[in-house]
């Protein structure tokens, strides 16, 4: 196959639902670094068969997809890169227990999701062992629960260890970023997690999967002074800008919206700052970024403020970016130094 084609071929052993009937379609489902998905394509299963055959190109990162169309949102995950994947699932029914592999970043993760594996077959050998020795009856008692628990604990510590060790070794994966940002970022403190992001080679460093969990750690620790998270602002015409492409620079960030009364407001204020600084735009930008799903009073509402930045976040305040900023409300306005502090 050519370089450049993701060849998917899938196989379940049993096709039938939790209903009884098979499945007669699956579906190929991108995601970007926020976890927003989108369906690229379609496949039939044919006798517990399907194909996929889609086109990646040449500079496109490798990003995790899933195989969707299973009951109650179930799904397989995997990477989609260039050469050939097998997907190899026992039943429809839980078809997240698929094994994966045929690619490098594919045969990586099959050895990442492994070490859940051993770790739960550890907790049952050790709970099967206290239980031959001591009885059903004391395993049930308080003392038994509170021996189960001490197990559990001490081996969801040793996983995390074995993932941490795991992807530290293999950091130059795809992979990597996301399982830590994903996986294990949670049990880590803020210093840890800073040690995570610096551990990650520069060859990634403009992978969507580390620019998200760098900027998850950076809006973990973002206070005053502090860096800020490198957000992704789209402009009317649908391109996209990075606020880290204005390093250099001081920016006054704008967080609004047309529909909030207090943020019309503050419009006046910024047209008479914009008026005041247009002839330092080398060392001075505003950037408004709306946070609403209304593009057309978007459209409307700046007519009239035209020479500053104009982005939209059409996911409102529920949108990933403004999250990162920790906004709860419009309007908010933020003095971004030029080291982007």
């Amino acid at each position: 196959y050519a370089q450049d084609v993701c060849v998917i071929n899938g196989k379940i052993a049993d096709d039938k639902l939790a209903n009884g009937k098979a499945i007669k379609k699956v579906f190929l489902t991108s995601a970007d670094e926020y976890g927003r998905r989108t369906v690229v394509a379609e496949a039939k299963v044919k006798k517990g068969t399907y194909t996929f055959k889609y086109k990646v190109s040449a500079d496109a990162p490798v990003m995790q997809y899933t195989i969707t169309g299973f009951e109650n949102d179930k799904d397989i995950k995997f990477f989609v890169e260039p050469g050939k994947v097998f997907i190899n699932t026992e039943s429809a029914v839980n078809p997240c227990h698929s094994k994966v592999s045929g690619t490098p970043t594919n045969n990586l993760y099959e050895e990442y999701k492994q070490i859940d594996l051993n770790a739960a077959e550890k907790v049952a050998k050790a709970i099967e062992t206290i239980e031959k020795k001591n009885g059903k009856e004391w395993l049930d008692s308080k003392d038994g629960k509170q021996e189960i628990k001490r197990i559990e604990a001490t081996e969801r510590i040793k996983t995390e260890s074995d993932r941490i060790r795991f992807l530290i070794d293999n950091n130059a994966s795809a992979m990597t970023p996301l399982m830590m940002h994903k996986v294990v970022m949670p049990y880590l403190s803020d210093a840890y997690a800073e040690q995570m992001v610096k551990s990650i080679p520069s060859a990634l460093h403009e992978h969507p999967y580390y620019q998200s969990f760098r900027n998850a750690v950076l809006a973990r620790i973002l206070k005053v002074g502090n860096e800020v998270p490198n957000i992704t602002i789209t402009l009317g015409d649908g391109k996209t800008m990075k606020l880290n492409d204005y390093r250099g620079k001081f920016i006054l960030l704008d967080i609004w919206a047309s529909n909030c009364e207090k943020s019309m407001q503050t419009r006046e204020t910024l047209k008479e700052i914009y008026a005041l600084s247009k002839e330092q735009q080398d060392n001075f930008v505003i950037i408004s970024l709306s946070v609403e799903n209304d593009k057309a009073a978007w459209n409307n509402a700046i007519t009239k403020a035209e020479g500053w930045v104009q982005g939209i976040d059409p996911i409102g305040t529920d949108s990933p970016n403004i999250k990162l900023l920790g906004v709860d409300t419009t309007p908010r306005m933020m003095l971004i130094d030029p080291e982007g502090r």
